[in-house]
């Protein structure tokens, strides 16, 4: 008897169930659609200014390192005007030092004038291994200042 009753109960609960599941009226249906084309205009709005928020970004960054790069040409060239009261021998092998820092100088400037945004993954490898060539840069010329102020 109890078995019976449990059963009953157990079929009544499945029968509810599926009856209420499959009680889906087109206005519902039509709301889920309506909230999923609103959550992918939402999503859209937010790619394009996330997409604009990056290109703003990579702008000020180009422009910071376009003054960076600027500032170690004038410094080149305020080393190479200071190298002529040297012995000659001193002034060739700092003049060739100068060059390759300059070459090195106007090799980054390339490096970002033509650099394609693509993936922030990949913005942001470029970012680090960029900022760490100018780093290098920048002590390699401090490098050599103090050389030719020592000599």
């Amino acid at each position: 008897m109890k078995t019976r009753i449990l059963f009953n109960v157990l079929l009544a609960a499945l029968v509810s169930i599926f009856i209420s599941s499959c009680n889906k009226s087109p206005k519902a249906k039509e709301e889920v659609l309506n909230n999923a084309k609103q959550d992918v205009v939402v999503a859209n709005d937010d790619l394009n200014e996330a997409t604009s928020d990056s290109i703003v970004e990579f702008n000020k960054y180009k422009t910071s390192i376009q003054t960076k790069l600027a500032e170690n040409e004038k410094v080149i060239s305020d080393l190479k005007a200071s190298i002529n009261n040297k012995d000659r021998k001193t002034q060739t092998l700092y003049y060739k030092q100068l060059e390759n820092l300059q070459l090195k100088n106007t090799e980054l400037k390339l490096k970002i004038e033509n650099y394609k945004q693509g993936p922030t993954q990949k913005w942001e490898l470029f970012k680090v291994d960029f900022n760490n060539e100018l780093d290098k840069l920048g002590k390699s010329i401090s490098n050599t200042a103090s050389n030719n102020m020592k000599n």
